[in-house]
Formats: structure tokens, C-alpha cells, sequence
């Protein structure tokens, strides 16, 4: 079990066995391996690491033997790595490839899996059955159906109140009962669609192909989220962390820089976007720099706004306050309103040499630091007055500190 440098196809038997963990760089393998060993036998960890550098990349996948380890395994999400200072995100990772003729990719959500099929002889009635199943966890319900074929047996659809006891129950009862997952019914639903639509492999072995594409069908439930996260993120990379939660239809990268990246993820229907921004907004991947996820109307002030900046130029990278020396300052206030500071970063970094923006909390000023004057009376020239969404932009040259005053009236 070794580190790996891309992306390799990892056994998916049984189902939903294998994790999606978000970790540190630093965090190595064999740390891995003892944070779940706990949970049951681990089959193979890999740590995702840079081709050039060997640096990890904050990703790892951990595959167990069984179903019910790795369900034991989600329960460490939000854990601590040895004397890491930042919590483990833990998810059940999305299949790399399916089987020829196994339909459309699963959408992994474990929330969703909390019932059994099994068949069971038509001797036993409900009662029985709750009785029987009952040792694994919580039976909250017991639906039996006559199998028309079969009259000495029938469906039996058994639902538990955790993942976790609905893996134990499949893997500890009666063989013969042949006990699987069921799919949710939105999924059996799609299932449906894709066979007579054709989108997906059939058993003639020809290709499947995962569509990014807004044309992949739109629907007038649709609802579209929009992102900003880490421009370490692919596009690929983002389709795996939002199809975490059911019902996505697309994801596309709207906007790329050299700091982030903006881009849009439509759902079927508002309650599965809602469980996608409960879930995903916030995450930090990579380690220390969020991803934020908001719906369309929600960033649309946000979004706009790069149009106008994109006149100014690409953004520069910022420099490192710690060992860069400031030059000169711009002080800005925004009116009526302060923006964020991911946008007021953004403007001022198209003039390059810029060190930090520091908006004072609370109020809708703060100043821009350079490490050139050139840049500073540049940002000053062209940013002065600038529309951004809602807020427009007053940045003159900073005063000293005993014309603060003079400032103050100058914003009002």
C-alpha cells in the first residue's frame, strides 16, 4: 500500500466499502491506516501525493473489507489525526469506474441507504421478520410483497435507522436470503430513464461516457448552485465532491484565475441543492481554503462584478506579508455597503505587488497595502469609483494616522 500520485481504479466489492477522506498534506499513510484500524480490516489506503513534488494533496482513500467498517469508519468525520490542528472530513467515495452494463453511477449517500431487499420464505410474516432483523439495529419497518412467480417465497423490504445497521444486517443474516441495499427511489426512477434513453453502456461493451455538459438535460425543477473554491480543484474533482449528494445533473467550471475558481452545479430539485450546500459548503479541500457554495441569486452580486474587473486585467498573485515590506497603502471605503473580502482581494490584486487587504470589522473601510508605490497609485486611478455589484468603490491614498478625522468625514 503506497502512496499514489493519480487516479487508479480501487475495488468496489462490496458496495460502498471504501472511503473519501479529506485530510493534511503532511498526513502519510500509515497514519491512515491506525486512525481507522479500529473500524475493521483495511484492504488498500492510498494517499494521493503531487507528481513533481511527492507533496501529499490532502486526499486519501481508504478501502475496507467490509461495508459495515467503512460505515463505522464515516464516524470519525470531523476527527483529529495525531497533533493535526484541523478536522478529517469523511465521506463514502463515489465508484472510479461501474461494471459493463450496471446502468448509471451510483449517487453515494449514505443517509439515503438505510434500507434492505432480502427475500424470505412466506412462512415468516412481519412480526418474525422485525424479530429476526431486530438483533443488527433499530427495524423501523417491515414490507412484505408475494412473489408472483414464486409462491413460496417473497420481497421482503426491511428499513433501519443507521447505514451502519443496515450493512451489518446484510452482511450477518441468513445467506440464503440474498440481502442487498435498496436504491432510493429517485434513483431506481433515473435507472429507468437512462435504460430507455440510452445515455449509459449497454452490454454490447460500448462506451460510457460521465457528461459535464449543461445539455446533459435540463428541467424546470432545476436549481443551480454556484461555487468558489481552490483553483487546485478540476473539474472531474469537483463532479466527485458534489455528487456526495443525490440528484446532481451537471457541474461546470464557469471561470478559472490563479486564485480560484468559479463554478455552477445544478440539482434536480431545491431540497437535494439544499443538502449539497448543508453538506459541502464550508468544507476546507484543500486543507485551509474553503469551499463556498451558495445559490445562484445568492452570489449573483458576487458574480457580476468580475465582468468589470476583468478590464483591469488577470489577477496577480499576492505576495507574502511576512517577508514583504510595504510600500504604500490605498484606503478605500465602500458605499453604501462593504463587500467581501475575497472581492475586494480580487480587484486589488489585478495591479500586482499587492500584500494584504484588511477591512476593518464591523465597518465598510480598510486599506490596501503594496510593496510599490507604481501599484498603489494605479489601484488608486483606476478602482476610484468603480462600480462593484452594489458597492462602489471610494480608494484614495492612505492618510496618516493623525488625519484620521479627516477620514471618518470623508465617509460620511
Amino acid at each position: 500500500m503506497q502512496e499514489h500520485t493519480g487516479r487508479r481504479e480501487i475495488s468496489e466489492e462490496p458496495p460502498m466499502s471504501r472511503l473519501f477522506v479529506i485530510c493534511g498534506r503532511q498526513i502519510t499513510k500509515d497514519q491512515l491506516m491506525k486512525h481507522f484500524a479500529e473500524d475493521g480490516e483495511i484492504e488498500e489506503c492510498i494517499v494521493i501525493v503531487d507528481k513533481k513534488t511527492g507533496q501529499g494533496k490532502g486526499v486519501a482513500y481508504v478501502k475496507f473489507s467490509k461495508t459495515s467498517s467503512a460505515a463505522r469508519g464515516l464516524r470519525k468525520n470531523g476527527s483529529f489525526i495525531d497533533n493535526e490542528t484541523r478536522p478529517i472530513k469523511v465521506m463514502i467515495s463515489a465508484s472510479y469506474h461501474n461494471k459493463k452494463g450496471d446502468g448509471p453511477p451510483e449517487e453515494v449517500n449514505e443517509y439515503k441507504f438505510r434500507r434492505l431487499f432480502a427475500v424470505i420464505p412466506i412462512s415468516k410474516d412481519e412480526e418474525a421478520i422485525k424479530s429476526e432483523f431486530s438483533r443488527f439495529g433499530t427495524v423501523t419497518q417491515v414490507r412484505l410483497v408475494p412473489d408472483k412467480k414464486n409462491q413460496t417465497q417473497c420481497a421482503a423490504y426491511i428499513t433501519f435507522t443507521s447505514f451502519l445497521e443496515t450493512a451489518m444486517a446484510i452482511e450477518g443474516c441468513d445467506p440464503n436470503y440474498r440481502a442487498k441495499f435498496c436504491l432510493p427511489r429517485e434513483m431506481l426512477n433515473k435507472d429507468k430513464e437512462h435504460s430507455s434513453s440510452g445515455k449509459y453502456e449497454s452490454s454490447n461493451g460500448s462506451s460510457r461516457k460521465r457528461t459535464h455538459s449543461p445539455e446533459s438535460g435540463r428541467g424546470g425543477g432545476d436549481v443551480k448552485l454556484v461555487v468558489i473554491c481552490s483553483n487546485n480543484l478540476n473539474q472531474d474533482r469537483l463532479w466527485r465532491i458534489f455528487d456526495i449528494a443525490p440528484g446532481m445533473k451537471y457541474c461546470n467550471i464557469v471561470t478559472q484565475n490563479d486564485i480560484n475558481i468559479t463554478a455552477s452545479v445544478v440539482y434536480s430539485s431545491k431540497d437535494e441543492a439544499q443538502r449539497a450546500v448543508d453538506k459541502i459548503h464550508g468544507l476546507e479541500y484543500p486543507i485551509g481554503e474553503r469551499i463556498i457554495v451558495r445559490y445562484e441569486n445568492e452570489f449573483r452580486d458576487e458574480i457580476t462584478p468580475n465582468d468589470a474587473l476583468a478590464q483591469l486585467g488577470p489577477p496577480k498573485p499576492i505576495l507574502n506579508s511576512q517577508t514583504t515590506q510595504c510600500a504604500k497603502k490605498a484606503f478605500f471605503i465602500c458605499m453604501p455597503e462593504a463587500v467581501s473580502v475575497k472581492l475586494l482581494q480580487d480587484a486589488f490584486c489585478r495591479f500586482g505587488d499587492l500584500i494584504n487587504i484588511y477591512l476593518i470589522p464591523g465597518k465598510r473601510h480598510g486599506y490596501a497595502a503594496f510593496a510599490s508605490e507604481v501599484a498603489a497609485d494605479r489601484a488608486i486611478q483606476q478602482l476610484h469609483g468603480m462600480q462593484l455589484g452594489d458597492c462602489r468603490l471610494k480608494v484614495l491614498e492612505c492618510m496618516e494616522q493623525g488625519d484620521v478625522k479627516k477620514r471618518k468625514q470623508m465617509e460620511h
